[in-house]
């Protein structure tokens, strides 16, 4: 699967566990393209739009690991690289 398919994918399934997602460039460049936050209650995930596409793809996939992403699925390329990130690995994206 390439990258803007894998992030659709991953996109999804944020949103399918109750996470908005937001898209936007960030005034200041983020380290490792965006992540989970909580703002008055709502689990959101900022992804940093300037990043390349491969950052924000790993930037999605480690906000979407640390919500309950296995009661839900997944296309098996997306659930891998949950895991592998779950797993404390270093997974290959392509950029």
């Amino acid at each position: 699967m390439d990258d803007p398919h894998l992030f659709d994918e991953l996109l999804r399934a944020a949103e399918r566990l109750g996470a908005s997602v937001r898209v936007e460039a960030f005034e200041t460049p983020a380290m490792r393209g965006g992540g989970l936050c909580v703002v008055r209650g709502e689990t959101l995930v900022l992804i940093d739009q300037r990043a390349p596409l491969a950052e924000r793809v790993l930037a999605l996939a480690r906000a979407v690991s640390e919500l309950k992403s296995d009661i839900i699925y997944m296309a098996p390329e997306a659930r891998e690289l949950i895991e592998a990130i779950k797993g404390d690995r270093h997974p290959d994206v392509r950029s």
